[in-house]
């Protein structure tokens, strides 16, 4: 049995999102968190409505899994709970929103007889070799946790997602006396949020977007449409006061805004009226400037409910000239496009559109370089190991953490996969677990495979091209020329030279193929696809999906 702690990242390391980790001791282990990512950049389109992080570690050690806690209920830390639980058997731990919030979401998908249990803050959790305490750290999401965990080789400090609000929306501060407490005792590593580690200063509060927001609702004399993410309850909270203020009917749009208000609401942290919404199709019947819609689709996600006004297609909240649109989210690196277009879409209607570019109506709840700098300082880590961020973000904390007195050989800049072993007497990487994306279509309920992800992006960047092939069937010979049909690839017409060279290319695969593999229809294809793939792509730079067509006569 292996006598020193493991901590295996299965994502959220050198990337946004999907964060999840195991730590195990011996034969026991414990997950942090089971988060998705969104498609963006190239994934675009392709019908990926989310990823979540290959389980194959965790099903091969099923066994050994004794809990799942949850830091707090964000998609990108709790979104791939359900998908978890498909695949393993372990209860999961969170406070009472976060885990409001994934029975919702687990019921969605038909899970049913889940172990959750909703904890506090301070207290004590104990799973075999792991001793485990929650503190409260503020964020974006209230209740937020870090966790404290013993194990026999020393104290670890996993914050999750944090800033330190001085003004938080919900007056609970966070628990820096109990990260100090822990510091003084002696913390082995420190494993900490990176996501803004190379933005100087401390990150605003969350309080610092009520004025900003208060400006727009005193200019705005029609209807206003905010976004932002469905689980930010304290801004939502933020647009009810300000609903309120100014005697406005609340439209939820979106199915996802719907239930997380009613989840909130239900478990008091939301504090708003049930008599202050109304439901889209009334809206019609308030005058515009007695209207607030709050709708799911920050990033401009296509299907979502702000994306459908943008074109006009959400009927009952039709948009018109001079209705306000906020954008009270951060823009998500690789959205920057659709969040683009849906600007335009808005601008073209006559809406006046507030982002976080051009306006404060944004308060990141990820800590700045100065408040990543006050958790090293209270926890007085051993060995420090940035978590949470591309490797840029990583890499700017492993600066910051050496600036603030961690020994430069005590910081490990670790990438999701890579197997971290913490003993008393060091840390080191020794080895690699098996990782990787599970790509979900949520509209058809499936898992679609990487191979159908990557024909679809080469479809929709470089075309395909159809080769069509008579063959004989007893001796495999071909008969007469092989046709060619080209569609987003090139233009027949205007590239004969390509295509008769490519058919002399095609001739020579069938003449040099044995005959065997000729009548070995799949095995043939691929060789027809992965040959004439690497003469086209040399020839024009491009990779269209080739689809060999084999007719037998």
């Amino acid at each position: 049995m292996n006598s020193n702690l493991e901590v295996i990242p299965l994502g959220g390391l050198g990337e946004f999102g999907m964060n999840c980790c195991a730590l195990r001791y011996g034969d026991e282990m414990i997950l942090v968190d089971a988060g998705i990512t969104f498609p963006g950049g190239n994934l675009n389109g392709l019908g990926i409505d989310l990823i979540v992080p290959d389980l194959e570690f965790l099903r091969g050690n099923a066994d050994q899994l004794r809990a799942i806690l949850l830091t707090h209920g964000h998609e990108d830390h709790a979104g791939a709970v359900s998908y978890v639980l498909r695949e393993v058997d372990a209860p999961v731990y969170g406070s009472a929103l976060t885990m409001g919030l994934v029975e919702q979401r687990i019921a969605e998908r038909g899970l049913k007889g889940r172990r959750l249990e909703r904890i506090e803050a301070r207290q004590k959790l104990e799973f075999g070799p792991f001793q485990v305490e929650p503190l409260h750290l503020t964020h974006s999401f209230p209740d937020s946790f870090a966790f404290a965990v013993t194990t026999p080789v020393g104290c670890l400090i996993w914050t999750g997602d944090f800033k330190f609000d001085q003004t938080p929306i919900d007056q609970k501060p966070s628990d820096m006396g109990r990260l100090a407490e822990y510091g003084e005792r002696g913390v082995l590593a420190l494993f900490s949020d990176s996501t803004n580690s190379d933005v100087p200063g401390l990150a605003p509060s969350e309080f610092s977007v009520i004025e900003p927001l208060r400006t727009l609702f005193r200019k705005a004399e029609r209807k206003i449409v905010a976004s932002c993410f469905a689980s930010s309850i304290h801004r939502i909270q933020i647009l009810v006061d300000l609903a309120q203020e100014f005697d406005r009917k609340i439209v939820a749009a979106g199915r996802s805004i719907v239930s997380n208000i009613r989840v909130s609401r239900e478990l008091g942290y939301l504090r708003a009226p049930q008599e202050l919404f109304i439901s889209p199709g009334e809206s019609a019947q308030f005058p515009p400037d007695k209207v607030l819609v709050v709708a799911t689709g920050s990033q401009g996600e296509p299907m979502s409910a702000l994306s459908r006004m943008a074109v006009n297609e959400f009927k009952s909240i039709p948009i018109e000239e001079d209705d306000l649109v906020v954008l009270s989210a951060r823009i998500i690196p690789g959205n920057e496009r659709l969040i683009s277009n849906l600007v335009n879409h808005f601008c073209r209607r006559g809406a006046d559109v507030y982002d976080s570019r051009n306006f404060g109506v944004h308060a990141s709840g990820h800590g700045y370089a100065a408040d990543l700098k006050l958790m090293l300082n209270l926890t007085k880590p051993r060995f420090f190991v940035p978590i949470h961020g591309e490797y840029r973000q990583l890499a700017g904390h492993v600066r910051l953490a050496v600036e603030q007195g961690v020994v430069e050989n005590n910081v490990r800049l670790i990438e999701t996969g890579d197997i971290l072993e913490l003993s008393s007497k060091g840390a080191r990487v020794t080895g690699k677990a098996p990782v990787g994306r599970r790509f979900i279509d949520e509209g058809h309920r499936e898992e679609v495979d990487e191979v159908v992800v990557r024909d679809r992006r080469f479809l929709s960047e470089d075309g395909f091209l159809v080769v069509v092939l008579r063959l004989d069937r007893f001796s495999g010979e071909l008969i007469g020329e092989p046709e060619l049909v080209s569609r987003g690839f090139v233009l027949m017409e205007t590239s004969a030279e390509l295509m008769d060279e490519t058919r002399q290319q095609i001739l020579q695969v069938v003449a040099e193929t044995p005959a065997e593999e000729k009548q070995d229809e799949e095995v043939f294809k691929e060789i027809l696809r992965t040959r004439r793939m690497r003469f086209l792509r040399k020839k024009t730079g491009k990779r269209p999906v080739i689809i060999p067509l084999t007719l037998e006569f």
